[in-house]
């Protein structure tokens, strides 16, 4: 159904997990969620949210469900689309459809599917000429099949494969304020996939100016994995700005409820390696919404999903005010240690991050990890200097974050 065309006042939404009927979602003076039938073994609708008990009630939405209410650029488009309607949640969630993130689709009662869109080739993508109106009319097409993807970042979701009636494909662009912001996160994910860290697939248009990402929750058989992000996890809804909940908390906290939910170490050794990561490429923006996990089934093979979202944002500016100095991002978006006397976000050193690896992730040879993530950057870093869609000014930019980056190893601590 056409974002247009959904009413503005939506009560109940029919809910599918893992395309089958599960349950209804209503929304009265607060939020009810019901199973259809009493099977403790169906797929359960979140993980906080077991079908071993029927009917669940909360004041504020999900936080399973809030995960994918669209934010940043996408919402402030939605809102220019249809100035004079309400964006409740609810009506969100009836325009996400079951594009969203993880295996939750929502319908209105006694309406179909939306039509499928057209597929795009990744080859046709990767060749587009990007502007501002080649992305705009992207937008505008892909919309009416329903939305699905958070974030601040410009991005919408493009089916490329026929056999998946969903879209498999982010497409991510820059803005004014983050220049090179594509090419940045697809040099930054390159190093970690040559580090050896689990991430998502990218690719970079040949003008540098889009990043093509997998979906990581879709299987190559077309099946939905189940995945909830750590602000979900935490019971957090993250949408009300003024809050800034996914900054709320620290990575250990963070370590500590990934190592409960997983039940598995090892789960929290690629924790580790993702953090390492972000500390060594300068990003100050691996928050609660950035970290989360996968899994199908009842609630079952819980693990973290790969790692997405990281950019050097070091090399970026920013104002607290509109005509306020222009601040460098020296801070990461968590303190490493709980505790009210550990609240620092500053940016580790060596030893103090292999402590938090050995004491807090149970990683044995924390200096290994740092290696291979120098490695990873350096032969990336190679690669770009002769990578005609990476601009020579972003290398500028980013040469001396990588550098201090890949000597992060030699004080290993």
């Amino acid at each position: 159904m056409p974002p247009s065309s959904i009413p503005e006042r939506i009560r109940l939404l029919d809910v599918d997990v893992a395309a089958a009927p599960s349950g209804q979602l209503l929304q009265q003076s607060g939020y009810e969620y019901r199973y259809l039938r009493p099977d403790d073994e169906q797929p359960s609708v979140g993980l906080l949210m077991p079908a071993s008990q029927l009917t669940w009630r909360d004041g504020d939405l999900f936080p399973v469900m809030d995960q994918n209410l669209p934010e940043g650029d996408l919402f402030n488009r939605l809102r220019q689309q249809f100035p004079k309607q309400a964006m409740t949640a609810m009506r969100l969630l009836a325009m996400i459809g079951r594009n969203g993130i993880g295996r939750l689709a929502y319908r209105l009662p006694g309406h179909g599917e939306p039509p499928v869109p057209r597929t795009l080739a990744r080859d046709e993508l990767l060749k587009l000429n990007y502007t501002e109106a080649v992305f705009d009319q992207f937008v505008n097409a892909y919309l009416s099949t329903g939305i699905g993807v958070a974030g601040m970042q410009p991005k919408i979701m493009v089916p490329d494969r026929v056999s998946i009636p969903i879209p498999t494909l982010i497409v991510k662009t820059a803005s004014a304020s983050y220049p090179g912001l594509a090419a940045n996160e697809y040099l930054c994910m390159t190093a970690a996939a040559r580090a050896g860290i689990d991430t998502a697939r990218v690719d970079l248009s040949h003008d540098g100016q889009m990043l093509l990402v997998d979906r990581f929750d879709v299987a190559a058989d077309g099946s939905r994995l189940g995945f909830e992000d750590v602000a979900s996890l935490m019971g957090l809804r993250v949408r009300d700005t003024l809050s800034e909940r996914k900054y709320h908390g620290s990575y250990e906290s963070v370590a500590s409820l990934l190592g409960m939910v997983t039940g598995r170490k090892g789960e929290l050794g690629r924790f580790f390696e993702q953090l390492a990561f972000s500390v060594m490429v300068g990003n100050g923006d691996a928050h609660l919404k950035n970290f989360g996990v996968l899994y199908q089934g009842r609630a079952e093979h819980i693990r973290l999903a790969p790692m997405f979202d990281v950019v050097s944002t070091r090399i970026y500016r920013y104002q607290r005010s509109p005509n306020g100095p222009e601040l460098e991002d020296n801070t990461l978006a968590l303190p490493l240690w709980a505790g009210k006397k550990q609240q620092s976000k500053s940016y580790p050193l060596p030893s103090e991050l292999a402590r938090f690896g050995r004491e807090v992730c149970g990683v044995k040879k924390p200096a290994d990890v740092f290696q291979r993530i120098a490695d990873g950057l350096r032969d990336t870093w190679a690669a770009a200097r002769t990578d005609e869609r990476i601009p020579h000014g972003l290398i500028d930019r980013m040469r001396p974050v990588w550098e201090s980056g890949m000597a992060f190893a030699a004080g290993r601590g």
